[in-house]
């Protein structure tokens, strides 16, 4: 469990509003972003699959540190003429962060620690799971797991030792989008941004 407070919902409401994203929206986080190369879903996926989205899911927010900025960036700029994309990569406190994934509606991300934050919050997760290790999967919130089985899965690095990435590289955009409305038309509505006491 992970306990949000009501400062960091403050100072995040403030950083939505900045940046013309509508604090009592509806949305959905995106995080592309990885430590280990082996976790990492392409960029390019992701552009096809949030594009395939469309607003269906309401606002796209994509997250990641200041070393992903450039690459969310690129996203959200081939993403723009048809998702409502926002992009907060680097901009975040993990207060404010946590706020943010406790108030939308599916987080969707490569299997790295916002997946692991999602779950303590309670927010139904679409985890792009790299079969790099067998333990880590998002416990006790709605979820889907996607996956390409491979012959060398559980190789437990941090670079594909094959220097395919098949295991993430294979999942289609398709099926992405797919897991994504489908978590999204099972789960209940969740609340948006939560009063400010």
């Amino acid at each position: 469990m992970f306990v949000t407070r009501s400062a960091d919902r403050v100072s995040l409401r403030a950083k939505l509003m900045l940046r013309n994203i509508d604090p009592d929206g509806d949305w959905i986080v995106a995080h592309c972003g990885a430590t280990a190369a082996s976790r990492r879903y392409p960029p390019e996926h992701y552009v096809e699959a949030l594009r395939q989205l469309g607003n269906r899911a309401g606002q796209v927010i994509l997250t990641g540190n200041e070393a992903e900025q450039a690459m969310t960036q690129q996203i959200a700029q081939q993403c723009a003429d048809r998702v409502p994309c926002f992009d907060l990569a680097g901009t975040l406190t993990l207060g404010e962060f946590a706020c943010l994934l406790e108030d939308a509606s599916l987080l969707l991300s490569n299997n790295t620690g916002p997946v692991h934050i999602a779950a303590a919050v309670g927010t139904p997760v679409v985890d792009l799971y790299a079969l790099t290790n067998p333990q880590h999967t998002p416990w006790m919130v709605p979820h889907r797991v996607l996956f390409h089985d491979v012959p060398c899965k559980y190789c437990y690095r941090s670079v594909c030792p094959q220097a395919h990435h098949n295991c993430l590289r294979l999942v289609a955009p398709e099926t992405v989008c797919e897991a994504v409305t489908g978590l999204l038309a099972d789960t209940r509505p969740r609340p948006q941004m939560r009063a400010v006491v």
